[in-house]
């Protein structure tokens, strides 16, 4: 299953690319989610409105989500090195833009770039992250505990293996796996043991994280989006945390997980961090 790219048609060569990666089990039509409700057009998307308003190239990945989260940024960080050398204009800046593991992706993939020493990377100044789970997320670490619950009793083993059986895509977001060393030689079904590095955030690159929360204020008793808590998503974990800068932290009371797709209170922001 090769990763691909698909470029909007619509969009002129541009210096500014922008680059969209789409979270678990979606495909790169989700950035399109409800836009025909929020905008009154069904082709409303954030790229097509940094098109429109700032001259961006936005460009939307499809990659199996089954995948490890390094496998996918591997194969990321390769697709761009390859674009970057076959775009007609000069490239002056990229910003990855990514929901959910998509978040875990472009991160991943700006990781490896910089590693490798390809030629893209130099031009990444910017890294969006949507309702991404940066330092897990719960309803894996729940269902990694109940399959060990599960496979104590002969009765309900077959149970905790058929749960086992999910993808390592998955299972990278118990704690918000980036990296081959976070899983490479372990048990991907080991009890509750968070293995994964502190992050590293590169050099001249902006990070930015979202949040939603089905509460109106961060700290509600609804302080999750559905699947990602919003501590999560902003990279605060209790024994590690993801440096991303107070004045590059969204948080969107009164939506879900999904809402972050298309939002005119995220895109507002967006616009401020890529254009501020």
């Amino acid at each position: 299953m090769p990763a691909n790219v698909a470029f909007d048609a619509r969009a002129d060569a541009s210096g500014r690319l922008a680059v969209f990666v789409h979270g678990l089990c979606e495909s790169d039509r989700a950035w399109w989610l409800a836009a025909a409700r929020r905008y009154g057009d069904p082709d409303v998307t954030y790229g097509s409105l940094l098109r429109a308003d700032h001259g961006w190239s936005p460009l939307y990945l499809s990659y199996n989500t089954g995948l490890h989260v390094s496998d996918n940024g591997e194969q990321l960080a390769a697709m761009l090195e390859a674009l970057a050398a076959a775009w007609p204009v000069p490239i002056d800046e990229i910003a990855l833009i990514g929901h959910s593991m998509g978040g875990l992706v472009v991160r991943s993939a700006a990781c490896q770039a910089h590693e490798h020493n390809q030629d893209w990377v130099r031009s990444l100044r910017h890294v969006f992250v949507l309702g991404s789970p940066n330092t897990g997320a719960p309803l894996e670490r729940l269902v990694n505990a109940g399959t060990h619950a599960l496979a104590r009793l002969p009765e309900t083993r077959p149970f905790a293996t058929w749960l086992n059986r999910r993808s390592v895509g998955i299972k990278d977001l118990r704690y918000g796996a980036v990296a081959r060393a976070d899983w490479y030689d372990h048990d991907p079904d080991e009890r509750l043991i968070d293995r994964c590095a502190p992050a590293m955030l590169l050099d001249g690159v902006t990070y930015s994280a979202a949040s939603a929360t089905l509460s109106r204020r961060a700290d509600g008793r609804f302080a999750h989006d559905l699947l990602v808590q919003h501590t999560s998503a902003h990279g605060v974990h209790p024994t590690r945390r993801i440096a991303f800068e107070p004045d590059h932290l969204l948080h969107v009371g009164g939506r879900n997980h999904f809402d972050l797709l298309n939002d005119p209170q995220v895109y507002a922001h967006l616009c401020r961090w890529l254009n501020g």
